[in-house]
């Protein structure tokens, strides 16, 4: 290993390959329990995705599956700070998803029915109601989804927070230490392969990202996983007028600690471009109808992505930055700009893009991989991560440990879409 790095432990009860904010989550669960973990991660801990997401923490507008998740995951989101001993910018001031048009006034209609089936806050704002809640935003409003006490929290800080915690109650975790390959001893894992030596694992939990779908086939087991790569632009300083965060038809938008807000994606809006890989073309039929449901919110790009992935195998080293999509940021700025014109030409900041690791149905793939003992997965969040990354840790470590979790997660099952039982529902926040 590079020099000054600590020593890989020749074995460890539980592997974790990935850190992110669900990997780092699942080890400081586990961990509590006082079992071994070995956390895994081919660059810097919150190198990848989970440093690059908006940072809502939301209830509302979810895949009916989702809801219970969520729900607990935003009970667990207020302790966190205190918990974890950590400055993670958590704000609970709400969410609202402003509707111009009829048929999105109707779509809010069926989100707030599913949340008080499961006893949340959402509820249905008139115009007045919504123009009330922010003045400053320009439009012409039909009504407005609301969750009070939704919130968010800033995605770096609250992954760094995790792993620091897993750290204190034990966990081992190893950056820049990338996985080359996982090791079977008669239909079970018994060790991973990394760059620098291997570590024998009584169990595995891959929560690699877009990283999982090569993982899980070295072992045999194909995963309808793709990438959308998403752009983010942070504002200049302003003076504070809101601690709401907003997905309106033509820009996302919430404020953090420092004054300055991050501006992404309306839900109308083209939001990022899609990277045509062999693993997206493997899954194409699986991907289709949401493909085409979404044609207009994503560009199909057919180039440097898909020829490296025909080098196959574990990529162990760090993603490359992943490339902006100028005229997305363009637009969003311009539509933040229009709804709150009392800001002027706000300057720009800083600008980034992530990777989102999706799905078919457009929710995670949670539980054990089929056909392969002791192996499990949790990934392919399709930008959920971040907000659900607390209750996945647990949920991950309760199954890991007992064979079942206090909240019911077969719906996230890796073996649905062999199954056929793909959990498609129409299009929602």
């Amino acid at each position: 290993m590079p020099s000054g790095t600590p020593s890989l432990p020749d074995e460890a009860d539980v592997v974790i390959i990935g850190g992110g904010i669900t990997g780092c989550a699942s080890a400081y669960n586990l961990a509590a329990k006082k079992v071994s973990v070995v956390l895994l991660e081919r660059g810097a801990i919150a190198g990848e995705q989970s440093s690059r997401a908006w940072g809502f923490i939301r209830k509302q507008g979810r895949h009916p599956a989702e809801v219970p998740l969520a729900a607990e995951a935003s009970r667990m989101w207020a302790h966190l700070q205190q918990e974890l001993q950590a400055d993670i910018e958590f704000v609970r001031e709400g969410i609202l998803a402003p509707a111009e048009t009829e048929a999105d006034e109707a779509a809010w209609r069926e989100s707030v029915r599913i949340a008080a089936m499961h006893g949340l806050s959402t509820r249905l704002l008139s115009a007045r109601e919504v123009q009330a809640l922010l003045p400053e935003m320009k439009g012409n409003w039909r009504a407005g989804l609301y969750t009070p006490d939704d919130g968010h929290a800033e995605p770096r800080k609250a992954t760094e927070a995790f792993a620091a915690a897993a750290t204190r109650r034990g966990a081992k975790l190893f950056p820049n230490t990338g996985v080359t390959g996982v090791e079977l001893t008669s239909g079970r894992v018994s060790a991973v392969h990394t760059r620098h030596g291997t570590v024998r694992a009584g169990a595995v939990l891959c929560a690699a990202g877009l990283g999982t779908a090569a993982i899980a086939r070295s072992v045999g087991i194909s995963l309808p996983i793709h990438a959308i790569r998403l752009p983010v632009v942070e504002t200049e300083k302003t003076t504070p007028f809101t601690r709401l965060a907003v997905w309106a038809p033509d820009v996302a938008l919430r404020p953090t600690a420092r004054n300055t807000f991050y501006i992404g994606s309306g839900f109308h809006s083209k939001s990022g471009d899609l990277d045509v890989t062999l693993d997206a073309l493997r899954h194409f039929k699986l991907f289709l109808p949401r493909l085409k449901e979404n044609q207009r919110l994503v560009n199909i790009r057919v180039g440097a992505a898909l020829l490296r992935s025909f080098a196959g195998g574990i990529n162990s080293n760090a993603e490359a930055e992943p490339a902006i999509n100028d005229e997305i940021v363009e637009r969003n700025t311009r539509g933040f700009r229009e709804r709150f014109p009392h800001l002027g030409d706000l300057g720009i900041m800083r600008r980034w893009a992530g990777r989102t690791d999706v799905t078919p149905d457009m929710i995670p793939i949670i539980g054990a991989l089929p056909g392969v003992a002791n192996f499990y997965v949790a990934a392919g969040y399709s930008g959920h991560g971040f907000a659900l990354g607390p209750v996945s840790g647990k949920v991950v470590s309760e199954l890991m440990l007992t064979g079942r979790s206090s909240i019911d997660i077969s719906a996230f099952r890796p073996s649905r879409f062999a199954e056929g039982d793909l959990q498609i529902v129409p299009r929602y926040l």
